[in-house]
């Protein structure tokens, strides 16, 4: 199974892939679906149920206003934490949507959006039921998608492994697999990775579509830089006042990385526009580590981007194909630095083995890290995991490329924390039910 480019960095608001990106997604197929039918002008009334984690913390992390902008047909890639709440205030106004920008029905977002707190799914899903009726009452369609992380979706039907199957040229299933096949056909991670995107897009595309996706991550570290304030929930943007600092001495490529960083979740806290990698909560390592390369003299900096960003690509494809999903942190910030450090190796001039020990260094310190937000935000111990992260990655790629005779444990590892995700209670995977989360010190 091959997880594509698109799938591995997407572009759209904060703070959560599983319960921001997703439900604007689903929200937008209902209504592409809806117009499949012919059933749009038909609608008079829709009617939004939220499930699981979506009901739990979705009030905290803009899920209602994500709803909101997706029955609206705002694209995703175009959506900030600003936008949606404009779209939310809108039809809070009106008491009235206009489906996919086109066909005006009447919706009361406290109305219409439902939290089942009340109620759980026979799978504890996070899910998000959907119904449109006619102006007599008469139900049109009726549609259960499921948020499976990442910002992916699927309906009732669909099943989530079958997500990114596509038949490709230089196919692996392993770090040791990429590994034989690139050695075996004389190419380096970032050229596997670029032939097996062009099966579906041109090499132009392809570039071009990295070339969006390097911009916005840069955007939103020069966002991030730029604000001071506070975020939702009352705590202070600290960017801001860390780099101030490392411009008065002489900061190491680790500290910097670390604020780029912490830049970027708090740009995601606060809703802002940031590039998913592998996940929201994750994004800060991956555009950090890029930013740091393209601000290094080279004489080939957008190549060295591409290459950055196909390689990094590639590993994160790897672990999360692999299993190295819904595992507690350990699979959001530790694939994230492990996708930053192999894409920093890789820029660095490191071969195939040295890019793969260097996301095995970055990945190994997460193993065992669960998930336990504060407050249900994604933004403590959130922010400073990604600054950690981001930190390590970049020590991680320079300590590899140095290694004169690189292994492979890369597979071994990711086994290990793949069993250790499975030995995780639910609890220790969902926002706010364990670790830090309930105990809080008061201070």
């Amino acid at each position: 199974m091959y997880l594509n480019i698109a799938q591995t960095f997407r572009i759209g608001p904060g703070p959560s892939s599983s319960q921001t990106v997703a439900p604007l997604e689903a929200a937008r197929r209902f209504v592409h679906e809806l117009a499949a039918d012919g059933l749009v002008t038909r609608t008079a009334r829709v009617r939004v149920e939220l499930f699981g984690g979506l009901a739990c913390t979705g009030r905290e992390l803009g899920t209602q206003r994500a709803v909101v902008a997706g029955l609206a047909g705002i694209p995703t890639a175009t959506c900030d934490g600003a936008l949606l709440a404009r779209c939310t205030a809108d039809a809070d106004n009106d008491r009235a949507i206009a489906l996919a920008g086109r066909h005006r029905i009447d919706f009361h977002p406290t109305r219409d959006i439902v939290f089942r707190v009340d109620q759980a799914l026979a799978d504890d899903g996070n899910a998000l039921g959907f119904s449109a009726r006619d102006a007599h009452g008469q139900q049109l369609a009726s549609r259960l998608y499921y948020s499976l992380g990442d910002g992916a979706i699927a309906s009732m039907d669909e099943a989530p492994g079958r997500r990114g199957q596509v038949h490709v040229p230089y196919a692996y299933s392993s770090a040791s697999d990429l590994a034989e096949v690139a050695d075996r056909h004389g190419k380096r991670i970032a050229e596997i990775a670029l032939a097996n995107e062009c099966v579906v897009n041109s090499p132009g595309e392809v570039r071009a579509l990295l070339q969006r996706i390097a911009d916005a991550m840069r955007g939103s570290i020069e966002r991030g830089l730029a604000t001071d304030g506070t975020l939702p929930g009352g705590r202070v943007r600290r960017a801001p006042a860390q780099a101030d600092a490392l411009r008065a001495g002489n900061a190491s490529a680790a500290q910097w990385c670390a604020v780029f960083a912490t830049a970027v979740a708090e740009e995601n806290a606060a809703g802002g526009r940031i590039v998913a990698a592998p996940s929201n909560g994750s994004a800060g390592p991956v555009a950090a580590l890029l930013s740091h390369y393209r601000e290094t003299p080279t004489l080939h900096p957008d190549q060295g981007s591409v290459d950055f960003l196909l390689t990094a690509a590639a590993i994160g494809g790897l672990l999360r194909t692999a299993g190295l999903v819904q595992a507690g942190c350990q699979s959001e910030v530790g694939v994230a630095a492990a996708m930053a450090a192999a894409g920093y190796a890789a820029t660095q001039g490191g071969t195939n083995a040295h890019i793969l020990l260097a996301a095995e260094l970055a990945l190994e310190p997460h193993l065992g890290l669960a998930c336990d937000p504060e407050g249900a935000r994604i933004q403590q111990p959130c922010i400073e995991r990604n600054a950690a992260a981001a930190g390590r990655a970049v020590t991680a790629a320079q300590n590899a490329v140095r290694h004169p005779a690189p292994r492979q444990s890369l597979d071994a590892l990711t086994r290990t924390m793949i069993a250790r995700g499975r030995e995780m209670t639910g609890r220790h995977k969902q926002a706010s039910l364990a670790g830090i989360a309930v105990n809080v010190a008061d201070c």
